[in-house]
């Protein structure tokens, strides 16, 4: 691995880490209400997926950063699949309900869409040529 690779990794992995330190609390009743639980507990995940796929584009240094996006993306995936699986696999005081699995699912999908669909517009956008008005 090259000096320029081991650093982009160490770029991805900390964008990662931090995004992962941000937590809300809220309470929730019903089905919708449950559903919307696991959304805002996601939320923060959510929120900073955008920037750090921006700032990974943005900071890394190689002409094609789509590789390192979906390393980012996958990141994503396998933090909050894992959190899925502890959660489900921790007891339950009452067998969950098809909205908490709706809501997990939900919550563990949408930070890796969110980081891909940013991180690749954000690329897009700064490989575009301008044209210069003179």
């Amino acid at each position: 691995m090259s000096k320029l690779s081991a650093r982009n990794l160490l770029v991805v992995i900390g964008l990662w880490t931090i995004s992962r330190m941000l937590h809300i609390r809220m309470t929730f009743t019903g089905d919708v209400g449950m559903v919307m639980m696991w959304l805002s507990e996601g939320l923060p995940y959510d929120v900073f997926a955008t920037p750090a796929a921006i700032t990974l584009v943005w900071v890394i240094e190689t002409r094609k950063p789509l590789p390192w996006l979906a390393l980012l993306a996958a990141l994503y995936l396998y933090g909050e699949s894992m959190w899925v699986w502890r959660t489900l696999t921790h007891g339950w005081h009452e067998p969950p309900r098809t909205s908490d699995y709706i809501g997990m699912l939900t919550r563990a999908v949408i930070p890796t869409l969110v980081c891909f669909v940013a991180g690749t517009w954000w690329a897009r956008r700064s490989a575009a040529p301008t044209d210069a008005v003179a």
